[in-house]
């Protein structure tokens, strides 16, 4: 069992860095209207293949594992992604209409990921899709969306709009039940796996920071009140980063207690990206709780991806008595 990516797989980190870097720069999110991916985007991203990476190559797909699949995402936490990256994955996954499914590939379509709320759905993701995906631990369908009555929302986070509806018929089910628990655990590695780059990217730039900033004519790298935060951090990264891995390569190789792992990578990537988000900003001073910083954004976005996929509480609760393979 190889617990750290290597060879191809690095190579997908790499072409997913270099694309993201260009198409989702996090800089867009200090601008009006950048939430979520418009028609262009999705079609670069299409084009590109990142919504079919672990569909099987027979449905369009490039068939690629659970650990190509967290590299990619990693690397879209990293940038603030736009949640609609994972949602379309997800989609393409749970759709079993294959001119749908290829449709949602080529990024033609837009799906919003649907959370239930007090008797409502929230609509996270896109205005204008036309579907909405519903994803559980044992069941995950897509229902058409159009022409039905939503309420906008305020969002936390800016890379993420927010609606409200009251009522989506669900008799029009599309559903790929012989993948209903993958999809779940997919989306919950996917989740996992980008709240790992936010823990990543905060470290990143406090670090960098500290090699610049100057107080009493020193670094402020060298003070220890400095020094000690960033070391807490990297430990945060490396327990989450490591367990990411396992996870990722015991749903790869089919290990009976891969849900188990999984819940561990999430529940640690759920701690690690909100408090390295929250110490980037404390570390920064003054300037870390400006708009124009992008210190806010890695909080904002991680405070939504920890509710998704099941939060503290529900992981806590699954992993108490959880047993694990030898």
């Amino acid at each position: 069992m190889y617990l750290a990516p290597d060879g191809d797989e690095l190579e997908i980190a790499t072409a997913a860095a270099d694309f993201l870097s260009s198409a989702m720069p996090i800089d867009r999110l200090h601008s009006a209207g950048s939430a979520d991916m418009d028609k262009a985007l999705r079609k670069q991203v299409g084009e590109m293949g990142w919504f079919a990476l672990a569909l099987p190559e027979g449905e369009g797909g490039s068939g690629l594992s659970a650990v190509e699949h967290a590299l990619f995402f990693r690397e879209v936490g990293r940038h603030c992604g736009a949640l609609d990256v994972l949602t379309l994955c997800l989609a393409a996954m749970a759709c079993d209409d294959p001119v749908l499914r290829a449709e949602i590939v080529a990024g033609d379509v837009s799906v919003a990921l649907a959370v239930g709320d007090e008797g409502a759905t929230r609509l996270l993701g896109s205005a204008d899709a036309a579907f909405a995906l519903s994803v559980g631990p044992e069941r995950a369908y897509l229902v058409p969306i159009a022409g039905i009555e939503v309420d906008a929302r305020p969002s936390l986070d800016p890379s993420l709009s927010m609606r409200m509806a009251r009522e989506i018929a669900t008799n029009q089910k599309l559903e790929d039940a012989s993948r209903n628990g993958q999809i779940w655990q997919m989306g919950k590695l996917g989740t996992a796996a980008m709240l790992v780059g936010i823990a990543e990217a905060a470290l990143a730039q406090i670090v960098e920071y500290a090699k610049v900033r100057e107080t009493f004519g020193r670094k402020i790298g060298s003070w220890q009140a400095v020094r000690h935060p960033c070391a807490d951090m990297a430990v945060r990264v490396e327990a989450a980063r490591s367990q990411l891995w396992f996870a990722a390569t015991a749903m790869k190789e089919g290990r009976a207690d891969a849900e188990i792992h999984l819940n561990a990578a999430k529940y640690l990537a759920n701690q690690a990206a909100v408090a390295n988000a929250d110490s980037n900003i404390q570390l920064h001073g003054g300037i870390g709780v400006t708009d124009e910083h992008h210190a806010h954004l890695f909080l904002k976005h991680a405070l939504v991806l920890t509710k998704l996929f099941w939060a503290r509480r529900s992981l806590l609760r699954q992993l108490l008595h959880a047993g694990v393979e030898d």
